[in-house]
C-alpha cells in the first residue's frame, strides 16, 4: 500500500501533472508553454489523457511532448469523461503529489512549487488556488497570501459555491484516495471533488493565481455554458455529498439541504418567470425545519433542470455511463 499511495520520503519532492484533454487542439500548445516556463525546483512527470477527442489533440501532443521537463505517460482511448479520465491518471502517477489540471488550462510561475511548500509548512496534504481568465501573456501573481481552512469552514465555502475548479487543485494521491476521488457519472469532477477534499479534512486556500482559464471561451464544452447539465450537477454533488457524510455535523447537512432548495427556486423563477412553486414552498419550509428525509426534497429540486430527478437524459451522460449501460443492455 505504501508503494501505491507513495508515501516514500525520497517522493516528497515529486509531482505528477494529471492532464486531460478532450478536444482542446488549440489550447495545448499554449498549456505545454505554461508548463515548461513554471519554473521551481521539484522533479515532475506529466500524465496525459486523451479522452476521445475527435480533433488533431494526439497529434499535437505527440510533436511538443519531448519538451516537457519530465518523464511523460501519455495515452489515447475512447471517451470515457474527465472523472474517469482523472482517476485513470491518478492511479497511474508515480509522485507523493498530484497537480490536476485540464487540457486547456495554463499553470502560472511556480505555482506549483507555491502550493507544495504550503502543503509541506502545515503538514496538510491539500492545498487550492485562484483562477483568471487567460489575457495572453505570462502571469505571475506575487500575492503571498493564504488560509488554512479547516474542514468545516472548507465544506461551508463549497457549500454555497464552487469558486475554483480541479485545475486549482494540488494534493497527495493518498488524499485523493481518502476522500474517493472523482465520481465518475460527473461531467464536471469540480463541485463533489471539493467537497470531499474537505469532508477528508483540512486545506490551505492559496490567495494567487494558479490556474489561467481560455480567455475566449465560447465553447459548448465548458460545462459551465450549459446551465440546466451545470445546475443539476450542482446540486446532485451537494446529494452526494449529504449521502456519503450522514455522521457531518447536522448544520453542515442542514447547510447544503437549504442550498439546493434555494437554487431550485430560483432557478425555477428564471426558466418559467413564475414566483410561484413546489419550490416556493420547499423554501419557506427550509427556513424553520429539517425533515428526517431531507434528501428526498433535494432530489426533488433536480427536476427543475430534469423532470425524470435522478434518470438523466442520455446527452448529460458521462462515456463512461454510457459505457456501463451499452454492457447492461447487451447482458439483458
Amino acid at each position: 500500500m505504501a508503494n501505491k499511495l507513495n508515501l516514500e520520503k525520497k517522493n516528497i519532492n515529486f509531482v505528477s501533472y494529471v492532464i486531460t484533454i478532450f478536444n482542446k487542439r488549440k489550447y495545448i500548445n499554449d498549456v505545454f508553454n505554461s508548463l515548461l516556463k513554471e519554473g521551481g525546483s521539484h522533479k515532475r512527470e506529466y500524465i496525459l489523457i486523451d479522452d476521445g477527442s475527435t480533433d488533431s489533440s494526439a497529434a499535437v501532443i505527440n510533436s511538443l511532448f519531448k519538451k516537457l521537463p519530465g518523464r511523460v505517460i501519455f495515452i489515447k482511448r475512447k471517451n470515457m469523461g474527465a472523472s474517469f479520465s482523472t482517476n485513470q491518471a491518478v492511479n497511474l502517477a508515480n509522485a507523493f503529489w498530484i497537480r490536476l489540471l485540464d487540457g486547456d488550462d495554463c499553470v502560472t510561475y511556480k505555482s506549483t512549487e507555491k502550493m507544495l511548500n504550503l502543503a509541506l509548512k502545515y503538514k496538510t496534504e491539500f492545498v487550492y488556488g485562484k483562477m483568471k481568465r487567460n489575457e495572453k501573456k505570462f502571469y505571475n501573481d506575487k500575492n503571498k497570501d493564504h488560509i488554512f481552512q479547516t474542514r468545516k469552514s472548507g465544506l461551508k465555502k463549497f457549500i454555497r459555491n464552487c469558486p475554483a475548479n480541479s485545475s486549482c487543485i494540488f494534493l497527495s494521491k493518498r488524499r485523493y484516495y481518502y476522500s474517493g476521488g472523482c465520481n465518475e457519472s460527473f461531467v464536471s469532477p469540480d463541485p463533489l471533488l471539493f467537497l470531499r477534499l474537505f469532508a477528508s479534512g483540512s486545506g490551505v486556500f492559496l490567495k494567487s493565481i494558479v490556474t489561467l482559464l481560455p480567455f475566449e471561451d465560447a465553447s459548448k464544452e465548458r460545462l459551465s455554458n450549459q446551465i440546466k447539465r451545470s445546475r443539476y450537477e450542482s446540486i446532485f454533488a451537494l446529494i452526494k455529498f449529504c449521502e456519503e457524510n450522514s455522521f457531518i455535523d447536522t448544520k453542515i447537512r442542514k447547510m447544503a439541504y437549504k442550498r439546493s432548495i434555494s437554487r431550485a427556486f430560483n432557478y425555477y423563477k428564471y426558466f418559467t418567470n413564475s414566483f410561484f412553486s413546489l419550490f416556493l414552498w420547499y423554501y419557506i419550509y427550509s427556513k424553520f425545519f429539517f425533515p428526517q428525509d431531507y434528501t428526498r426534497i433535494m432530489y426533488r429540486c433536480l427536476s427543475v433542470f430534469n423532470e425524470k430527478e435522478k434518470n438523466k437524459p442520455y446527452n448529460w451522460l458521462t462515456g463512461s455511463d454510457k459505457y456501463a449501460l451499452s454492457k447492461s443492455r447487451i447482458r439483458n
